[in-house]
């Protein structure tokens, strides 16, 4: 057999070999036991565990030794560490400022790791985002970001040992506004000075049939949507103006994504 044969016959053989184990370790079918378990596994651990403040949630399916690998907050070592910081944070005792976090379910793979043919784990990963709003849909959300855990089966048991979390990423949310003509005597009547607690001083101005919102460097337009609340055109904020009980206009309450993350009092 000369030389030239028998170096193609190897590459044959490699890429047989390439192939057959790429079907071997694809991602399992979204039908499949396996993926279903996963799933299960994943909803359990943030549906309840992280959305509800479930604890046992956490106790229950990560390892002692688990790694966590942030891409903004670094790195976090240990279970018992990672439930302290849980309690501390995010589900510290009257926390006003829950957050959710949603899978984007057709996002979610899982691919098996064998070992001489026995399932001794899998990947999974996805995409998920997070909110302090209840049941907000992906395409409402302004963030998402990506993740992928590592799952070892011990003893029938399911514990994650590795968490990476990574592509965290502001989303522009495109929305089509329905604006309405509102006469100028009662835009005029939202103008003037504002003071809020973390912005501190905006001032509207009348433009055209809407107004204009200057707060510190920002300088934006918001458009009426009815008589009373104006929109951020490139962004998921909302301005309601309201009235004390002499029926003058008395604040600005701001909110994104149906939260109240701002009032503003008129000076």
């Amino acid at each position: 057999m000369n030389q030239s044969k028998s170096i193609k016959i190897l590459l044959l053989c490699t890429i047989g070999l390439i192939i057959t184990s790429g079907i071997a370790y694809a991602q399992v079918d979204k039908t499949s036991e396996l993926y279903k378990t996963l799933k299960t596994n994943d909803s359990l651990l943030f549906s309840v565990g992280f959305n509800t403040c479930d604890i046992s949630q956490f106790e229950r399916f990560l390892a002692e030794d688990l790694e966590f690998y942030h891409d903004k907050s670094g790195i976090e070592k240990g279970k018992t560490v990672f439930i302290k910081g849980v309690k501390s944070g995010l589900c510290k005792p009257n926390n006003t400022e829950k957050i959710n976090r949603y899978l984007v379910e057709e996002s979610l793979e899982v691919f098996p790791l064998y070992n001489n043919g026995k399932l001794y784990g899998t990947i999974q990963k996805g995409v998920h985002y997070f909110s302090q709003v209840k049941d907000l849909k992906f395409d409402d959300s302004d963030n998402s970001a990506q993740f992928s855990h590592l799952w070892l089966l011990t003893n029938g048991k399911w514990e994650i040992k590795r968490v990476f979390s990574y592509n965290h990423i502001a989303k522009e949310i495109k929305k089509e506004l329905k604006s309405v003509v509102i006469p100028q005597q009662i835009l005029s009547s939202y103008t003037g000075n504002y003071k809020a607690p973390k912005t501190g001083n905006v001032t509207i101005k009348l433009s055209g049939n809407n107004l204009s919102l200057k707060a510190g460097e920002m300088e934006a337009i918001i458009v009426a949507i009815s008589q009373n609340t104006f929109a951020h055109s490139e962004a998921s904020l909302i301005f309601e103006f309201t009235k004390n009980e002499n029926g003058n206009i008395s604040r600005m309450v701001v909110k994104e994504n149906g939260k109240i993350v701002e009032t503003a009092i008129k000076q």
